[in-house]
């Protein structure tokens, strides 16, 4: 950081930063509070969820969404930690004065900080890699490993640099509390250990605030499975982030006397300085507001809908996808009264009783008519992770066909989903689900109490579900545990 460093020699000033890449990769390796959880606590994560809990019971998709979510976990202890709690330690002690002394390189500092997180997670990611072809048998391409890789790589600078912001404000004894605080919550609120889709609409559309949600969502889209956004808008986002919090920190030590990229040049003048760094700022907060605003869309929804071309065929989209469109849902709004005694629906498909069976499950469920309503009961089991017990209905599906074959309902133009219900005062969810049926659907939380009561669902609360291809709609639980309620009055509005 000393500027006698411009005496050097270019190889001499490229080996001080090779070296101090290598110094601060060795410091962290030493340390085995940092290196050991960082390195052991994706892997192990995934070995229980993805293998235990996923490919062990023949449940691949929960395995391939394990490995995505533990990425992403592998991904941010290097940055939050690495640059964080080492950072408000060394602050408080002028070790960061002390190196402006040193003849090193401008940003060396930084530059080491950023390779060393880099490197901790390639070992993670390459990691997560073999176990997830040797132990779960998920059938990844050279493509995907590759992306996986380079994501993940890219992907610890958003998390970089919220550590070093965080450690700048606080001190070295209260930096790993507070980067904990940080750590922990928005690992759940971003869906890496409970499914976005199971928690509240509220915790949903908030959840774009977290640069844990961008980095999941570019990972899932490579990875062939559902997501929201569209990847320009994730990667906006953590763009947007990683300026933001680099700027604010830069400014933030340099307002204590730590120049981390070097002393300003004589006769700079600060009225350009502080021109920069507005420009810089407005820039990080356009890319994070357009990146959080715009990424809770379900991906598939910025395809253009057509017309249906007939009671049961589906129209090609007009965007040109090879996708269908599914038929306009009657003018009708109700889909079952039950009031005739039988649990048949006004067009599809009527209800009936579904379970987790054909996944490998062990719930039940039966249902019959009572009194004008559908009442469905039985018992969830725990043979496989996200179990459900319950009742659907194909709103344009077709008997005996398989589940490939069954067609869809375009609910685009519909506003919201409505029905009584009442029962023994547990949580139940509906349920909507697209073209894939091993794609975890969009859900929505209510209470069966023991009185009737009116449930509205916002479809455009219905994370992770195009309207435009509706392929089927549930009602049940997956806790488990024997369950009974009832079902009235179902419409669309």
């Amino acid at each position: 950081m000393n500027p006698k460093y411009e005496l050097m020699s270019s190889s001499r000033v490229f080996a001080a930063y090779v070296g101090d890449i290598r110094f601060e990769l060795i410091k962290m390796m030493r340390i085995p509070m940092f290196a050991v959880p960082t390195l052991l606590f994706p892997l192990m994560f995934f070995v229980l969820f993805g293998v235990v809990m996923g490919s062990a019971r023949g449940n691949g998709q929960q395995s391939l969404y394990a490995f995505a979510s533990f990425g992403v976990l592998g991904a941010m202890a290097p940055g939050l930690f690495g640059f964080g709690v080492s950072l408000a330690f060394e602050r408080e002690q002028g070790m960061l004065l002390f190196r402006q002394a040193v003849p090193m390189p401008a940003g060396s500092y930084l530059l080491a900080r950023m390779a060393m997180a880099m490197i901790f997670v390639a070992i993670s990611s390459i990691s997560l890699i073999a176990l997830g072809i040797l132990l779960a048998h998920i059938p990844f391409t050279f493509g995907q490993c590759v992306a996986f890789l380079v994501i993940n790589l890219f992907g610890v600078l958003p998390f970089c640099a919220l550590g070093m912001f965080v450690g700048t404000l606080v001190s070295g004894q209260a930096a790993p509390a507070i980067i904990n605080l940080i750590y922990i919550p928005m690992s759940f609120l971003a869906g890496l250990f409970i499914p976005m889709e199971v928690l509240p609409a509220s915790l949903r559309q908030i959840a774009p605030l977290w640069p844990t949600h961008h980095l999941l969502q570019l990972i899932r889209a490579e990875l062939g499975l559902n997501s929201v956004g569209s990847p320009e808008l994730h990667v906006a986002a953590l763009l947007g982030a990683t300026i933001l919090f680099f700027a604010l920190s830069v400014r933030k030590l340099s307002g204590s006397g730590i120049r981390l990229l070097g002393s300003a040049r004589n006769g700079s003048a600060p009225p350009l300085r502080r021109a920069v760094n507005m420009g810089v700022l407005g820039v990080s907060l356009a890319l994070l507001i357009a990146g959080i605003t715009g990424s809770n869309a379900p991906h598939a929804a910025t395809k253009t809908a057509a017309t249906s071309n007939g009671a049961g065929e589906s129209a090609p989209d007009a965007s040109g996808s090879s996708a269908p469109v599914g038929v306009a849902a009657p003018d009708r709004p109700v889909i079952a009264d039950f009031d005739n005694g039988q649990d048949q629906a006004g067009y599809g498909l009527g209800f009936s009783a579904s379970d987790d069976k054909m996944r490998g499950g062990n719930s039940s469920a039966a249902q019959k008519v009572v009194e004008g309503a559908l009442e469905v009961s039985g018992e969830v089991g725990t043979a496989i992770q996200y179990p459900f017990a319950g009742t659907s209905f194909l709103p344009n599906g077709t008997p005996g066909a398989d589940w490939a074959k069954q067609g869809f309902m375009d609910y685009s133009h519909r506003q919201t989903l409505s029905f009584r219900a009442r029962g023994d005062g547990h949580q139940y969810m509906v349920m909507m689900m697209g073209p894939a049926l091993d794609a975890i659907p969009a859900m929505y939380n209510f209470v069966a109490g023991s009185e009737w009561q009116e449930v509205h669902v916002p479809l455009a609360n219905m994370a992770g579900i195009d309207l435009q291809r509706v392929k089927l709609i549930s009602f049940g639980t997956m806790a488990p545990g024997a369950f009974r309620f009832q079902i009235d009055d179902v419409r669309v509005e």
